[in-house]
């Protein structure tokens, strides 16, 4: 099952927002020795985990928080124009019907579907779009190494690079954009496998 969680809802759901950082430090400082600073001994938080950050979480059937990632609306501040802004500084995308995903996270989930990629993973995808078709979202961006443009492929997704940039302290990194519709949705379901996918609001 997929849930749409807001930052302001972080307070109501204390459970869900821990696993969910606690992935994050696990995935991005512990196994990709990401030079970023843990939040205490066991989170990655930082300041774009805001009241207004929307959070696409794939849940495992008894309710504990298999995988996600984080949703910013590129009219607000977000990593493009932040922490990225050096590595990408002749790209700028700014519209209230285009969001950047970042923080994909799912440290371990052995649930594979056909196209051999984690059912947690599959159903975060499969979540961004769903999130785009539901509330307006025209098309999404994100900046990722060449592994995470691999999963893409594997799941249907496909996508525009608007640029590149490589480096020898940070290796090959891209800045993508792709186009929410129905015709995703279907791609996606088609490469993954999953037919039928629960969503819901926490807030709803």
């Amino acid at each position: 099952m997929i849930v749409f969680v807001h930052g302001y809802e972080r307070d109501t759901r204390p459970e869900l927002f821990d696993t969910m950082f606690r992935h994050r430090k696990q995935v991005f400082i512990d196994q990709m020795g990401w030079a970023i600073p843990p939040t205490g001994d066991d989170y990655e938080i930082d300041e774009f985990d805001r009241e207004d950050t929307v959070y696409i979480c794939s849940l495992l059937p008894d309710g504990q928080l298999a995988g996600s990632v984080r949703l910013l609306n590129t009219t607000t501040p977000h990593m493009a124009v932040g922490p990225f802004s050096a590595m990408f500084p002749d790209v700028t995308v700014r519209s209230p019907t285009i969001w950047e995903g970042t923080r994909f996270a799912v440290p371990e989930d052995r649930r594979l579907q056909p196209n051999g990629v984690s059912r947690a993973a599959c159903e975060v995808l499969l979540g961004l779009c769903l999130f785009g078709l539901e509330y307006g979202v025209s098309q999404m961006t994100a900046i990722y190494e060449p592994p995470l443009a691999r999963l893409f492929k594997k799941c249907g997704i496909t996508h525009f690079v608007l640029a590149r940039h490589q480096s020898a302290e940070y290796g090959s990194i891209h800045f993508g954009l792709w186009d929410i519709s129905r015709q995703l949705e279907q791609s996606i379901r088609s490469a993954t496998g999953i037919s039928r996918l629960e969503t819901t609001s926490i807030a709803a």
